[in-house]
């Protein structure tokens, strides 16, 4: 449509300056008609290219997997405990294990929409309150990458996780 709207302009200027077939000859249109003709097919093409990119886009979502309940075929309803942010806490080192838990993440989340996952790259606000955040999840998973045992705040993660008998995964 902008370049529509410029040639437009550009062919009455030069027509109105010098005539039409200095137009045809500078723009390659013979008459404005045949640049609204012009425009309208590219503006059809685009629309035909985007209706496919949407579909194509449309089937490659309907194939992620999720998890669903046998019973309805529906994901399952996640509950969360009163006074809880996040069903998942996931615990690592940042040096080893950062990229794997930011990847566990995106596929929990895929499989299971509903699901409210605590990891520090994206909600850890205050170092401090680690405790805090380990009392507002509903589950912790630690993973147990090489320098997991000597990190202090990993260690803190685990203490705080024992006192307040949180259920536990581990993955290695």
């Amino acid at each position: 449509l902008f370049l529509g709207t410029n040639w437009t302009t550009i062919f009455l200027g030069i027509e109105e300056r010098s005539g039409i077939d200095d137009a045809d000859a500078v723009l390659g249109f013979g008459s404005l008609n045949a640049i609204v003709d012009m425009m309208i097919g590219l503006v059809a093409v685009v629309l035909v290219f985007f209706s496919i990119g949407a579909v194509v886009a449309a089937r490659r979502v309907a194939k992620v997997p999720t998890i669903r309940l046998a019973s309805t075929k529906q994901p399952p309803e996640l509950s969360i405990g009163t006074d809880l942010t996040w069903h998942l806490f996931l615990s690592h080192i940042w040096s080893t294990g950062q990229d794997a838990v930011g990847n566990i993440k995106s596929e929990l989340q895929l499989l299971l929409p509903d699901i409210k996952i605590f990891l520090d790259v994206d909600d850890l606000n205050d170092i401090g309150a680690l405790e805090d955040y380990i009392q507002r999840s509903q589950v912790i998973l630690f993973f147990l990458s090489r320098g997991y045992f000597r990190s202090q705040n990993c260690l803190r993660e685990i203490r705080s996780s024992l006192e307040q008998s949180k259920p536990i995964v581990l993955v290695q």
